[in-house]
């Protein structure tokens, strides 16, 4: 076994539930987050962008700090193209539908659209593409990956061509924890494909990892707030870039697939015509978003470092357990704090819940809204259980976790 991980010492806050689903959601939430939320409830709660008054003031000061905030953090070339949603699901939709709008239009009779994707993707771009292929009106090409859960550049380029609009690909997978080498890719677009516009999805590694926009040659990024940054659920950002919608308000852009009252600007029928009023409707989150502030704000009490300790620590510990494969990388480098295994003679969801029910350990079982991942790493249907650590676990969190495994492994050994 390992040596014991230096890190956080514990939550006065923090029940006895030893909790390993950080991929799925941080937690649990740094306390200022909702003293924050409170704060604003009780404050600034006024409809941000609706009215002069003091409440609408505070509630538009809030969000914008929200904005400037997450634009920092990805080094985007101005807030304003950081449009605030409802969550990294809801920003993949808003990017393809809005990207489709766009396009579709303009093919009549012009060759069939091309989207192609990796199978590491979640159901939130797999899903969303379907419904365009199983139309007709896109061809949609997904990339396998190796049993590492690495997709192959080259492989990725060697399906773009000039009839690819959009090019999706997850920074990290949210079930095998595989780095992408997203930069690879975006360089690769501009030449190989220059119509095509790169979605990137970072719920997995905001927070974690730098992310650099303009580095990657990103056009659009897909953000979580409730992960990485430490937010409350609800909260989310899509980066737009300029090639995906120009600062001529006369050249093809994004469609908004939404309708509504921007509070900006009331008159007339039409969304507004800049960002990020163009792509935002209704009355935003705010409070959400004054604790996703406040999370970016606090100080984090764990580094990453210590997340890569306690993942090694896991990995070698499962390593040894007779009846348990893991899946992906054989150690930390290239991957986020994810660790995704199966027992012998025990069903993932079955696992993950005598974890729950007996252990107080909170993992996952399944296919984790990524069912190509699995189907292409050989887990099928049934899935995985997967593990992943956060900035408030320690190493005796990784032992428990090891302990109880150990148990299930005997068990399903018929020992």
């Amino acid at each position: 076994m390992p040596p014991p991980a230096a890190g956080y010492t514990g939550d006065p806050m923090r029940t006895d539930l030893i909790y390993l689903d950080n991929a799925a959601t941080s937690w649990p939430k740094p306390r200022e987050v909702g003293e924050a939320m409170v704060a604003f409830l009780e404050d600034s709660a006024g409809n941000p962008g609706r009215g002069g008054h003091t409440l609408a003031r505070a509630a538009t000061a809030t969000i914008d700090e929200a904005r400037s905030a997450i634009a920092g953090l990805i080094n985007a070339p101005t807030p304003k193209r950081v449009v605030l949603t409802h969550g990294c699901t809801d920003s993949l939709n808003l990017a393809i539908h809005g990207v489709m709008r766009s396009t579709l239009p303009q093919c009549c009779g012009a060759a069939t659209p091309k989207v192609v994707s990796s199978c590491l993707e979640h159901n939130a771009v797999l899903r969303t593409l379907h419904c365009y292929a199983s139309a007709g009106l896109i061809e949609f090409q997904v990339i396998n990956c190796g049993s590492d859960g690495l997709i192959d550049p080259g492989a990725y380029l060697e399906a773009c061509d000039e009839r690819t609009v959009l090019a999706c690909l997850t920074h990290a997978s949210n079930v095998l924890g595989t780095i992408q080498e997203v930069g690879v890719i975006g360089e690769g677009l501009r030449t190989r494909s220059p119509r095509a516009l790169f979605l990137v999805d970072v719920a997995q590694t905001l927070g974690h990892l730098p992310i650099d926009v303009d580095a990657g040659q990103v056009d659009l990024l897909a953000v979580a707030g409730h992960k990485g940054l430490r937010g409350p659920t609800g909260t989310g950002a899509l980066f737009v870039g300029p090639r995906a919608f120009p600062d001529d308000p006369e050249a093809p852009r994004l469609v908004c697939e939404r309708r509504g009252g921007t509070g900006m600007i009331g008159i007339g029928l039409d969304m507004p015509r800049e960002l990020p009023d163009a792509l935002e409707a209704g009355t935003a989150n705010a409070v959400g978003f004054a604790g996703l502030l406040a999370a970016m704000r606090a100080e984090c009490r764990a580094d990453h470092d210590t997340e890569r300790t306690l993942t090694a620590r896991m990995i070698e510990g499962l390593s040894s357990i007779p009846g348990v494969r893991l899946f992906g990388l054989p150690g930390v480098e290239g991957r986020t704090a994810v660790v995704l295994f199966n027992i012998d003679g025990v069903h993932p969801r079955d696992a993950a819940a005598a974890l729950d029910r007996d252990h107080r350990i909170a993992v996952r079982g399944g296919v984790h809204c990524a069912p190509l991942a699995h189907r292409a790493i050989g887990t099928g249907e049934r899935g995985a259980i997967r593990a992943s650590v956060g900035p408030c676990n320690t190493a005796a969190d990784v032992d428990a976790l090891l302990d109880a495994v150990g148990r299930l492994a005997l068990a399903g050994a018929g020992v």
